[in-house]
């Protein structure tokens, strides 16, 4: 809770009151033991609210994220479970403990937060991919690519063969777009179920540590958990951005959106 919000505790009051009635009681009546009495229950009534809410901090502001894929979409189904993990994760961050193993706990959730909006990117991404994929993945192209093939080998003529063969090239140019467009769809897929699972998993072993450092008093025995979760988070990112560089190379080599 914040100061303002432990100030109008009621067990902070109560507990205020009955501190600072016991001082009036200790020095009998009078307007003395009046003013005594109320600063002391003030007095209590501070520090409780100070200590609380030392203790009982807000939680982390979300990250915010400036792209993330259209909502009914596969990658936006996989988007809102990562992002759902993360904000447990930060959650967990706003009100672990100090001390090393609340510090990696922050430094996790910042590093988490920055995947999160990585992944956005890439949800993005798939939704471009597919875009480009709808222009070309028509039905019955590998059928008429078939056929093609198949004409220019029985064609009567020499002229007639050419022809024939520079429809089927460039028919066939156009199946490799789409098995490229195809292949990097399915790899942005799925880099974010791997990345969406690995988070969650981050957020259940961190989970597990905090829990350990409050029973046991220490974070030695988890030390080594710590720095593997840093490690692990820094190859997430890397995975993501080396999807996103791979997705746009592709996307390059795509046709056009028309009127573009």
């Amino acid at each position: 809770m914040s100061l303002s919000e432990e100030l109008r505790d009621p067990w902070g009051l109560l507990v205020a009151g009955v501190s600072g009635g016991m001082a009036w009681a200790v020095l009998g009546a009078g307007a003395p033991a009046v003013l005594v009495g109320v600063g002391v229950g003030a007095a209590v009534l501070g520090i409780k609210a100070v200590t609380g809410a030392l203790v009982h901090r807000r939680p982390r502001a979300r990250v915010a994220v400036p792209e993330r894929p259209p909502r009914g979409t596969a990658a936006a189904a996989w988007f809102e479970q990562a992002e759902a993990a993360v904000h447990a994760l930060d959650e967990m961050a706003g009100t672990a403990p100090q001390g090393p193993t609340g510090d990696a706990v922050r430094r996790a959730a910042d590093d988490a937060d920055d995947a999160l909006v990585s992944l956005g990117r890439v949800g993005v991404q798939v939704t471009a991919v597919e875009r480009a994929l709808a222009r070309v993945d028509v039905a019955g192209l590998d059928a008429e690519a078939a056929r093609l093939r198949q004409a220019a080998e029985h064609a009567p003529s020499h002229e007639l063969r050419q022809e024939v063969q520079r429809s089927a090239a460039a028919l066939q140019d156009r199946v490799q777009v789409r098995d490229r467009l195809r292949s990097a769809r399915d790899m942005l897929l799925a880099r974010m179920q791997s990345t969406t699972f690995a988070l969650e998993g981050l957020v259940a072993r961190l989970a597990e540590v905090v829990a350990m450092t409050a029973t046991t008093g220490t974070s030695d025995s988890s030390a080594h958990d710590l720095a593997s979760i840093g490690t692990e988070l820094d190859g997430l990112r890397a995975g993501l951005a080396e999807s996103e560089a791979v997705s746009r190379r592709v996307l390059a080599q795509a046709p056009p959106e028309p009127g573009r």
